[in-house]
């Protein structure tokens, strides 16, 4: 399905009965990621997953920032006519997703945060520019093999090659210029009042999580008020693809 917001169209799924839950992939990823939690969860909630700007079958003009991704998101959630929603980011999309909660509370009722991100410290933002450049000059290519090596455990690693090659073509197509404003956005995110954040929320975080450590899910435990860490053995910090049943079970908990 496809929405037009604000010149461009935004790719989405939307399926499920119950009380809706909005999923925000990743840097790089794309809504498919959710697919096999969604699946899971269709019969309790109505589930929804977005292609964020410049990702996926969404389209990318203009440019790219967390504050203009969450007003992507929150005209797409009145378009569909959804109630007061639970907001599911993952890793870039967890900034939208607080971005949103903190901004618009009336359109996010719970928050779930899975590998988390608080703030980058400028080496690692640094990181991202740099990045950025090495993708508008050669292309997703030089990046992949690096990426995907820190992006699962070892375990999904050693046990699930398929999903391996899977997430190493996700990356592939995502389209070069895209893919840097996304890196350059990421690096110059807000600082997010969190202590403002009244929503409940859950962070989910791998115990392999590289990029997003527990560490920094206990940082964002301490500064939003109403909130609580469950970390998942075995998954690194694209475990919505490395365990979706168990994603799947963690959120029903955090919602019933």
């Amino acid at each position: 399905m496809f929405a037009d917001i604000d010149g461009n169209t935004h790719h989405y799924v939307s399926y499920g009965e119950g009380p809706p839950v909005v999923f925000l992939h990743g840097l790089g990823g794309t809504a498919g990621i959710f697919h096999g939690t969604m699946q899971a969860m269709q019969q309790h909630h109505h589930v929804v997953a977005v292609d964020l700007r410049g990702h996926g079958r969404s389209q990318g003009r203009g440019k790219f920032s967390i504050e203009g991704w969450a007003r992507d998101v929150q005209k797409l959630i009145r378009h569909l006519e959804l109630p007061a929603v639970t907001l599911v980011g993952h890793s870039l999309g967890s900034l939208i997703a607080q971005e949103l909660a903190s901004n618009s509370p009336d359109t996010v009722d719970q928050l779930v945060l899975v590998g988390g991100i608080s703030y980058f410290q400028p080496p690692t933002c640094d990181a991202y520019r740099e990045r950025a450049e090495i993708v508008e000059r050669d292309g997703m290519d030089p990046l992949v093999d690096a990426w995907l090596e820190g992006a699962i455990s070892p375990q999904s690693h050693a046990t699930h090659a398929g999903m391996v090659g899977l997430l190493r073509d996700m990356f592939l197509r995502n389209e070069p210029q895209s893919y840097a404003k996304s890196c350059r956005a990421l690096a110059t995110a807000p600082r997010i009042r969190r202590d403002e954040i009244g929503q409940p929320t859950l962070i989910v975080t791998g115990a392999h999580d590289r990029s997003t450590p527990l560490a920094m899910a206990e940082e964002l435990r301490s500064s939003i008020p109403v909130s609580r860490v469950k970390v998942l053995p075995d998954v690194g910090h694209w475990l919505p693809l490395e365990s979706p049943g168990v994603l799947a079970a963690t959120l029903l908990e955090f919602l019933t």
